[in-house]
């Protein structure tokens, strides 16, 4: 079944409490309107008091901002309906309370309201208006409420009504539920069936595993030589809907900053993964707003530099320095082109993640590899000007902060001596060279900027 619309009754649904007209603004110093007596506090922005009787007040349930931001996400439209309290009360309350947009930015839920039927006699006739604007067929209409009366919607126009407590209103659980229960449960405004909700929704056949780390296995894709699959190890249903909200922030183009939160910190390296890869071009499928633990992306082609007999002279031999320097200059030009190309600068070129054409025992082209640690970064015709994005994990010996410009000269000379470091502090901790030999000859690296 496709929703058309989700209506909710105010009182003691969406908030705890009742704007009752016999009550509210009967004070000392009462305004004459009684919506003006309504007001947010300072201090708590989901919790609304009669100014002029501090002891009646209403508090937004907690879960509702979430709730009205995956309504509109969906594309379903919203109704608020009431029986017994004024249309202007209501909406001054609507208007003081607030949910997230889908950039994240406080909206008043005012401006989410599709239909607004509060102040309105009986729910027959409400709903037979709600049916009218909507063109809808009552059993494509969800309805919450606390009062059982209210099922009489159901048994007359067959409106799906969910009755739930007063002492809770609507939490997302319950939310969720009635989306499952009404067949709406993917997501994307329409259709039926549980879709990417459902973990490894879509999920095609996969091929040969290639390889595995901690938090994901990569595969061939099956039927498919230009693609691999990268599938995430034990994908929820929560961490979907977590990640989609990560996602809408990190694409509005704002930095998200995930704190101490380790799960936040997963959710936004796959975040960041998945918008690098749609905007270099790489990502084959699906959407980031239909991921489901699973994507397919572009097979990069090519031959890691450990594979190639020079990468097995000493570290501080003529051959081997010259050979890894010609790959380290090849890798920056691969950076820069991204760059202007794409508007996206990967942070961790290290040769674990890039891969090489040879041509004999020349180097000739450089493909990057894993797009989880990249921020923006622009070319403006003369310097590259890095991004606001949050950088999960700054690698070691990287200045990777946000705002810094650099001339062609000096992104070069950046990324270069970060890759001679990194090759080094690595072949010293596989033990191939001394940490004393390693350090003495990172003292000077001017030899490495300059390209043969």
């Amino acid at each position: 079944m496709t929703i058309k619309a989700i209506v909710f009754e105010v009182n003691w649904t969406v908030w705890s409490g009742k704007l009752d007209p016999a009550k509210w603004g009967k004070g000392h110093s009462a305004s004459k309107k009684l919506e003006d007596n309504l007001e947010r506090d300072v201090s708590d922005k989901q919790l609304i008091r009669d100014v002029s009787n501090y002891s009646l007040e209403i508090r937004l349930f907690q879960d509702m901002p979430k709730i009205i931001h995956d309504i509109k996400k969906r594309r379903i439209p919203l109704g608020f309906v009431s029986k017994d309290s004024p249309r202007a009360m209501c909406d001054r309350a609507l208007y003081l309370f607030e949910y997230p947009d889908e950039n994240h930015k406080d909206r008043t839920i005012n401006s989410a309201v599709d239909y607004n039927e509060t102040g309105n006699g009986d729910f027959i006739s409400i709903f037979n208006n709600v049916k009218d604007w909507a063109s809808a067929q009552g059993e494509e209409i969800v309805f919450f409420d606390c009062h059982e009366e209210s099922l009489k919607v159901n048994r007359e126009l067959g409106v799906r009504v969910e009755i739930v407590s007063h002492r809770t209103g609507v939490t997302w659980d319950i939310y969720n539920r009635a989306l499952e229960k009404y067949g709406h449960g993917g997501g994307g405004g329409g259709g039926g069936g549980k879709g990417p909700d459902t973990p490894y929704y879509g999920q095609p056949k996969l091929g040969k595993l290639l390889g595995e780390g901690l938090f994901s296995k990569v595969y061939d894709a099956a039927g498919d030589s230009d693609a691999v699959i990268k599938v995430l190890k034990n994908w929820t249903t929560e961490q979907r809907r977590r990640l989609l909200e990560i996602y809408a922030v990190v694409k509005s183009g704002r930095p998200f900053d995930p704190g101490n939160n380790q799960q936040d910190k997963y959710l936004l390296m796959i975040a960041l993964e998945l918008r690098n890869l749609e905007m270099i071009k790489e990502l084959k499928d699906p959407k980031p707003e239909d991921f489901s633990g699973w994507f397919k992306m572009k097979k990069i082609e090519g031959t890691h530099i450990w594979k190639h007999h020079l990468y097995k002279k000493h570290p501080f031999g003529v051959k081997f320095q010259e050979f890894v320097k010609a790959c380290m200059h090849l890798t920056v030009d691969a950076v820069e082109h991204v760059v202007k190309t794409y508007g996206v600068e990967h942070c961790d070129a290290h040769f674990k993640n890039v891969v090489y054409d040879f041509d004999g025992d020349k180097p000739v082209r450089a493909r990057l590899l894993d797009w989880g640690i990249a921020v923006k970064m622009r070319w403006d015709g003369s310097r590259y000007i890095r991004g606001d994005d949050f950088q999960l994990i700054v690698p070691q010996y990287q200045d990777s902060k946000p705002g810094l410009k650099y001339t062609p000269d000096e992104f070069r000379r950046y990324w270069v001596g970060w890759m001679v470091k990194t090759e080094y502090t690595a072949l010293w901790s596989r033990n191939t060279i001394t940490q004393k030999d390693g350090q003495e000859f990172l003292k000077d690296l001017d030899w490495w900027y300059h390209r043969r």
